[in-house]
């Protein structure tokens, strides 16, 4: 998937559900928080397999981290 596409559907701050088959995304959502002051916008992905933490990523403008590996 290109960088592009990541950022066309992480394009909102917030905490976002995915699910991945076969290395692509197939569904997605954004899980709005409630914030009591003011942070640094950005998006992140966390990558689960059976339950545990395995990858993620970080998406701002103009920056992106990518292999949070655990």
């Amino acid at each position: 998937m290109k960088i592009e596409e990541l950022r066309e559907i992480f394009s909102e701050n917030g905490l976002y559900a995915v699910r991945v088959e076969n290395g692509a995304i197939v569904s997605h959502c954004r899980i709005r928080c409630l914030q009591s002051q003011q942070r640094k916008s950005g998006a992140v992905l966390f990558y689960f397999c059976n339950g545990l933490l395995t990858d993620g990523f970080i998406l701002r403008e103009d920056e992106f981290v990518t292999s949070l590996r655990v």
